[in-house]
């Protein structure tokens, strides 16, 4: 029985409603928990699927041609800034973000090939929920799925789905209960009638508002114990177990420091500069005995634009004394790379975003429309820093404590730090009055005592083992993490304030073109370093990690004029390229190391050109052979599922056999009688099987007590036309 137009198309906004809600139960604690942004534009193209599956007056490829457009919009506007020149821009990250797949090396699929993934799944996601809907009459899995999101996140995350889940307790009963009367309407031949539908639907809504009512007023008690941080833990125990190795790289996660991991000479970015230098992009504070964490609650930011001064704490040098530095970036990363001295972003005419500084992280990041971006190329005016000797000698240790109280952050410290920690910075430091000179000696310490640095055999501290600890008394190697922390956790303990910087260091030189050099800074130059603060100078840069050349920022002002012998801080040329030159090596691995790591690497790039392409060839064609065997195998299937049955429903028998017959090409027809169709089955196949089943499935429909009893007589015949279709 065929509804009216009005009410069917009735029934169905509604149903597309609930389910729209349902849905957008997910995109919201997606876009909070993981910060993906532009949650506006993402629903707008599910309202988009959800309506063209809806709308049928134009052919079907029309639905999917708007589809696809609107998903190239969207990459378009927010990895391309509806920017023409980033076309090309955009195609070649597809080129590497495919290639990326193919190698399983997922940390390179680009945010735009993840933007477009992301898109692809949620089309997926609505074209099985409509199928769900408007055939199946069954949206429960979909509904059971959003309840167990909802209640992980909420417990297992900051995020809390308390009111989200009575939502979608609510839409989720009331759109079950909406396609079970549409099931019944469909399976007894029911007229669909507006007074037949308030009949069923006013119960239904009186028990969900009655029952949700009565759930949210009666006293609730507060949970016996505090759960545990599983997601916490399955990151450690991924860390320890499945990725004992991992790839160096800047990542925004420092929860967990230490392990392993090998060298990744992907380019991140290309700078053409004066000199060389290291680039900043945030700073931590927190630290936790296992690694470093930004602080709980708000965010607080300052706006700035074009060709504003920068507010960073870090002083910039004379400003008539300043560079050009331009960076072409290659990922997608939402940040920028900050010279020391950054005074302001150079502005052009085509350049309409605006820009914020993290107050806690002093990260820099460029925004559209109030959402993150990325910008691929930017350049910046700076002036470097440079700090005179006579000043930094007079730096006290008493005037640290008249800081104000913003600088206690800076000296934050977990209770479970071990003693000997503090004893060792204390012993380091005894002989020093200065501020500067204590920082210096400890900055200087681990190249004196036998630490080494090396990127493998470095473990991950025990549960019960502090990362600082471990790696000053225990095992004396590692690398930039393990050196910047040591060092500002023992300045923290003589009370000179230190936070931990993440940035890169100088990368490696293609070409010099008069006074600009142009250098390549890949995976490899992700580097950490120190920051601590000099009274009556401010913060300055340190770098204890064995291996790298620092920071030439010194100013000895000390000397006599006569004098020209260099200070450590002002090395000449040559002993700065002497410096470098140790760097390399420092990073280059161990002799009897070099030449399996090779092999492998060489194996790998084998392995790469064809193995992925022999497994897709083989998926298509076990596929295509599934697909052209599929009228011999599905009849099959259905026969034995049915062999196994103990009880029988004819109903579900004739459908499954009208589905059969329909891949044979005997569909039924919507202007047939169930009569007619079996005449012309019987006509095409011979005998008079399918005349026999149906008078006995007409017999079901108005005494469904006969069920049971006529299926041993029917199983015959229906068993006959699936051999026969099968052949």
């Amino acid at each position: 029985m065929r509804k009216s137009p009005t009410l069917h198309w009735a029934s169905l906004l509604i149903l597309y409603t609930l389910v729209f809600l349902m849905l957008y139960e997910w995109l919201g604690p997606i876009s909070e928990l993981t910060g993906t942004g532009h949650l506006p534009l993402i629903t707008t193209f599910v309202i988009l699927c959800f309506a063209t599956n809806l709308i049928t007056i134009w052919p079907a490829w029309c639905n999917t041609a708007l589809k696809v457009g609107f998903i190239a919009f969207i990459v378009f506007y927010i990895h391309g800034n509806l920017t023409p020149s980033e076309i090309p821009v955009i195609f070649n990250e597809f080129i590497t973000s495919v290639k990326a797949l193919l190698t399983l090396h997922i940390d390179n699929v680009t945010d735009s090939a993840r933007t477009f993934i992301f898109l692809v799944l949620l089309w997926m996601t609505i074209y099985l929920i409509h199928h769900w809907l408007t055939v199946r009459y069954s949206i429960f899995l979909f509904f059971f799925m959003t309840i167990f999101f909802l209640a992980s996140i909420d417990t297992f995350t900051e995020y809390d789905a308390t009111y989200p889940l009575i939502r979608v307790m609510c839409i989720g009963f009331f759109l079950v209960g909406m396609l079970f009367i549409e099931k019944v309407f469909v399976n007894h031949h029911m007229k669909p009638t507006l007074l037949r539908y308030i009949k069923l639907m006013v119960p239904l809504l009186l028990m969900i508002v009655v029952s949700s009512a009565f759930a949210y007023f009666m006293p609730k008690s507060e949970p016996a114990v505090d759960l545990p941080a599983p997601i916490e833990a399955i990151n450690d125990w991924v860390n320890k177990q499945l990725s004992p190795t991992g790839k160096i790289g800047y990542v925004e996660d420092d929860t967990r420091l230490g392990g392993s991991f090998e060298l990744d000479d992907t380019p991140v970015f290309d700078v053409w500069a004066k000199d060389a230098q290291y680039l900043r992009v945030d700073t931590k504070y927190v630290y936790t005995g296992k690694g470093w964490e930004r602080k709980k609650g708000d965010i607080y930011v300052r706006s700035f634009d074009y060709d504003d001064r920068v507010p960073l704490s870090i002083k910039s040098g004379p400003s008539d004394d300043t560079d050009i530095m331009k960076i072409n970036m290659h990922k997608q990363y939402q940040f920028l790379a900050q010279p020391y001295g950054l005074r302001k972003i150079e502005s052009n005419d085509k350049d309409t975003n605006r820009f914020y500084v993290e107050l806690d992280t002093e990260k820099i990041r460029p925004t559209v429309d109030e959402q993150r971006t990325t910008l691929t190329k930017y350049s910046m005016r700076y002036s470097p820093p440079t700090y005179k000797l006579s000043e930094l000698n007079k730096t006290s240790m008493h005037e640290l404590q008249n800081l104000d109280e913003d600088f206690d952050k800076y000296l934050q410290l977990p209770e479970s730090l071990p003693r000997r920690v503090r004893a060792l910075a204390r012993e380091i430091t005894k002989d020093e009055t200065s501020v500067y000179d204590k920082t210096t000696a400890i900055e200087s310490y681990f190249s004196v005592n036998g630490y080494r640095y090396s990127r493998s055999d470095v473990d991950y501290p025990e549960d019960n083992q502090d990362y600082v600890d471990q790696f000053l008394f225990d095992t004396k190697i590692g690398y930039c993490d393990n050196f910047s922390t040591a060092m500002v956790v023992m300045l923290r303990s003589q009370g000179i304030p230190a936070r931990w910087v993440k940035g890169f260091s100088e990368g490696d030189v293609v070409d010099t073109n008069n006074k600009t050099t142009h250098f390549e800074v890949t995976n490899n130059n992700a580097h950490s370093w120190v920051e601590a603060y000099m009274p009556g100078v401010g913060w300055m840069q340190f770098e204890p990690t064995i291996g790298f050349s620092g920071f030439n920022q010194l100013e000895d002002d000390t000397r006599p004029e006569n004098d020209t012998q260099p200070s450590a801080d002002e090395q000449t040329p040559e002993a700065e390229e002497e410096k470098k030159e140790q760097q390399q090596q420092q990073e280059k691995p161990e002799p009897q190391q070099q030449e399996p790591q090779t092999d492998t690497s060489k194996a790998d790039e084998e392995g790469i050109t064809w193995w992925p392409w022999l497994v897709g060839f083989v998926v298509l064609v076990v596929a295509y052979g599934f697909w052209r065997t599929r009228k011999k195998w599905i009849p099959q299937y259905v026969k034995t599922r049915y062999a196994s049955k103990s009880t029988v429903s004819i109903e579900q028998a004739y459908n499954d056999l009208l589905k059969v017959l329909a891949m044979y090409g005997l569909k039924k027809a919507d202007s047939e009688t169930l009569q007619q169709f079996a005449k012309r089955v019987d006509e095409k196949l011979g005998e008079h099987h399918m005349k026999a089943f149906v008078a006995q499935y007409e017999r079901y429909i108005y005494d469904p007590s006969a069920e049971e009893v006529q299926w041993d007589k029917l199983k015959e015949s229906w068993q006959y036309l699936i051999n026969k279709v099968r052949g």
